[in-house]
């Protein structure tokens, strides 16, 4: 374990792996252009600007008005990656936030305490934003620890990664992030009242290593 990186290192290694993926999918499909990828290890603005209330956008939106910053509603929070999806030169709004644990030498961040922390967050920021994704990936672990797996019922995906990822790991990785940010525009359409839905089912699936081997 002498390469461990420690979690805020292995944070910025996977944003950075999440911006590279992402800038090739657009030269692919412009439609991913509207996303943009902040880490709060940065200290980047982005994970913690002002959003307005997922409603209040739809009710703007269907209206026809300009989504302003003057229309936002304080809603600060510290995600470890954000990924936002740009509505206008003044404003985003959160479509997949990513919380972050890591194990070192010693110790580790995953313990049952912050899952249930991070999972409680999750509960609440998805009822300020209907339709958000909420993850956590937990480094330097081959499979999910069993607390995380029983006490991380609001997350929309947990994953297990090694310290170092390999060429799999970061498809896999971004192939979930991009499946999350595909699923919350599906939501947006399935909540929004003024859209037809065609929404018949929401599913979570169970990777194990032995699906990884197939």
């Amino acid at each position: 374990m002498s390469n461990l990186v420690g979690e805020r290192a292995w944070t910025k290694k996977v944003k950075k792996i999440l911006d590279d993926n992402l800038k090739e999918l657009k030269k692919k499909d412009r439609t991913y252009e509207k996303f943009e990828i902040s880490c709060d290890s940065d200290n980047d603005k982005k994970t913690v600007e002002a959003t307005t209330s997922f409603t209040k956008y739809l009710k703007l939106k269907n209206e026809g008005k300009e989504v302003d910053i003057k229309d936002f509603t304080d809603h600060k929070f510290h995600p470890d990656i954000l990924v936002n999806e740009k509505i206008s030169d003044t404003c985003s709004i959160p479509r997949l936030v990513i919380e972050v644990k890591y194990r070192n030498e010693k110790n580790t961040s995953a313990t049952i305490h912050a899952i249930l922390e991070y999972n409680q967050k999750a509960e609440l920021h998805k009822r300020l934003y209907p339709g958000l994704r909420y993850g956590l990936l937990i480094g330097n672990y081959d499979v999910l620890p069993k607390h995380a797996i029983e006490f991380g019922n609001n997350f929309d995906f947990m994953l297990a990664l090694p310290n170092k990822l390999g060429e799999k790991d970061e498809e896999r990785l971004f192939n979930i992030v991009k499946k999350n940010l595909d699923d919350a525009e599906k939501l947006e359409v399935a909540i929004d009242e003024n859209k037809n839905s065609e929404c018949i089912g929401i599913v979570k699936d169970i990777i194990t290593k032995e699906d990884m081997e197939k």
